[in-house]
């Protein structure tokens, strides 16, 4: 019966073991003792195929089991038995079946996952941020400058006329002297030379220094201040050699009082005959979720001892989503007996525009309507019947006065379709005038595509106009190009012109041709060229321009 199980147990062990064997193969990983430290043995080459924390290791006649492994060692615990460095070691591991791409199913195409991703929608598409006018493009630097030199000389080369230069250093300065005061100036030295400019009109007009601002300036969370010559005076009114104060009324509102004397009108020199003062109310928030902003101004003036003018002037503008609308109103009060037989109280402005954006459109819109601006202080500067259609006065046909009545009306729509190579835009204007026949009307389209041969851009237009004492339609053809990263600008355009005088039937060709240049020299430091020449039956002239301009940062 013994006999019998012992042959029973080796013919099994005799089937079982090839098949085993066959199942998962054993290899010979041969290691050798590289450390020995703190009862623990660190052996290399590391981990192997098929090694597993629990499996044995031999070292000579005695098996030690697996703790540990790295990248780099298999580490054994050996306890109090002494193993050296250099020791040969075996390993028997059954290495595992590496699974490879060639092993691997075929991937799906494509083709096979068509419609089952819906298309991207990008963030911005379902986003509508409000516009915000940014008004004034700020700087950050507490001081800055700018000097720019330009030349330019008219050469008529054709008829009697003689050619007349302008040379122009202009320099501007805004300097942070504090955290509440400012200073600001801008001056302009201007020098003309023709051989006869003392025969020419208006040498009041052309004076070698003209001041245009130098203000000292406070501004506080709540009061704002400022003297001396200042550029504005109100939001609505020009230059003010005089003072104006501001403070906030809340959130909202802010008032505001100016006042001073006038510069003369030809030469901004200062002069005290007159007088200007007045003040303003202004405001700024938001009306239907839409950033707004509105002012009204009131002012006065004095001259040669009277009161002068008097007017009301209203602004207003929002910015909803889809671009700007803006409104303004003028009304001006005269003295009853006055020289441009205006009523005692006229509407002398009221306009409106409108711009609109919608995808890669743009469409703006303009009306207006004003009479022209009448006081005795300009009245005294400028000729007789400036600003006025003259009829003669009734009961005296030597002297003449002003019809009154005379108002300006103008019109103006425009359009242009963006991409991101082609631009093109159009428009069309009228202007009208009452009382006196002042009518001019225009329209043109331009045409501009960006980026043709990776370099150069090209503009084509053309434009018609027809107006009392002129016709004209004309054709533009340029060409240019940005070089050096856009640091260096050059174009040339040709332009043909067909023009009619209204006194003359016969038509006249004039033809147009010139070319730009710009070059940013350094970051703060550029330069330009221009030059045109126009020639035709009327008149051939030759016009060249060059400026620099210096922006230095301090």
């Amino acid at each position: 019966m013994k006999a019998l199980l012992c042959s029973l147990m080796l013919l099994w062990l005799a089937v079982s073991a090839p098949a085993a064997h066959a199942a998962a193969p054993r290899e010979r990983l041969e290691l050798q003792v590289v450390e020995v430290a703190g009862g623990r043995a660190y052996l290399s080459p590391g981990v192997g195929r098929g090694v597993r924390l629990g499996s044995h290791v031999d070292v000579g006649r005695q098996r030690y089991r697996i703790v540990a492994s790295t990248r780099k060692y298999v580490v054994i615990e050996v306890g109090a038995r002494a193993l050296t460095r250099g020791q040969r070691a075996v390993a028997w591991v059954t290495p595992e079946e590496v699974k490879s791409f060639a092993t691997r199913p075929q991937p799906k195409s494509l083709h096979a996952y068509e419609g089952k991703w819906r298309a991207p929608a990008l963030p911005a598409d379902g986003q509508s941020p409000r516009f915000v006018p940014l008004g004034v493009v700020g700087d950050g630097r507490r001081s800055r400058a700018a000097i720019v030199l330009d030349h330019s000389r008219t050469m008529p080369l054709s008829g009697p006329g003689e050619a007349i230069a302008r040379t122009r250093l202009r320099a501007l300065l805004h300097a942070q002297l504090s955290r509440s005061f400012s200073f600001d100036a801008d001056a302009v030295v201007e020098l003309w030379r023709a051989d006869d400019l003392d025969l020419r009109r208006g040498a009041a007009s052309r004076p070698l220094l003209n001041v245009r601002q130098l203000e000292l300036g406070y501004r506080g969370e709540t009061l704002q201040a400022a003297i001396g010559r200042l550029r504005y005076a109100a939001t609505t009114l020009g230059m003010l050699d005089g003072a104006r104060a501001s403070a906030s009324l809340g959130e909202h509102w802010g008032i505001a009082a100016f006042g001073g004397t006038l510069p003369d009108p030809l030469d901004s020199s200062p002069e005290t005959d007159t007088s200007r003062f007045g003040g303003e109310l202004f405001w700024h928030g938001e009306v239907s979720r839409s950033p707004a902003r509105a002012s009204l101004t009131a002012q006065g003036s004095r001259f040669d001892g009277r009161l002068d003018e008097r007017r009301l002037t209203a602004i207003g503008e929002v910015y909803p989503k889809f671009g700007r609308l803006g409104a303004r109103a003028e009304v001006s009060m005269f003295d009853r007996e006055n020289p441009w037989n205006a009523d005692p109280t006229e509407l002398t402005a009221l306009g409106g525009d409108a711009s609109f954006r919608t995808g890669a459109l743009r469409f703006g819109l303009q009306l207006e309507t004003r009479r022209p601006e009448r006081s005795y202080y300009l009245a005294a500067a400028l000729p007789p019947g400036y600003f006025c259609v003259p009829g003669t006065v009734s009961g005296s046909a030597a002297r003449e006065g002003c019809l009154g009545g005379d108002r300006r009306s103008m019109a103006l729509l425009t359009a242009a379709w963006d991409s991101e190579y082609w631009t093109i835009d159009g428009g069309g204007s009228a202007v009208t005038t009452s009382v006196a026949a002042a009518e001019q009307a225009s329209a043109f389209v331009n045409l501009r595509r960006r980026d043709l041969f990776g370099l150069l851009r090209f503009d084509a237009g053309a434009s018609v106009s027809s107006g009392s004492l002129l016709e004209s339609a004309a054709l533009n053809v340029s060409v240019g190009a940005a070089f050096w990263q856009d640091r260096l600008d050059a174009s040339v355009y040709y332009r043909p012109n067909v023009l009619r005088y209204r006194a003359n039937s016969e038509q006249l060709l004039e033809h147009g041709t010139g070319a730009r240049l710009w070059w940013a020299v350094f970051d703060d430091f550029d330069s330009s060229l221009s030059a045109d020449l126009l020639t035709g039956p009327d008149v051939d002239v030759l016009f060249v321009q060059a400026a620099l301009a210096w922006r230095p940062r301090f």
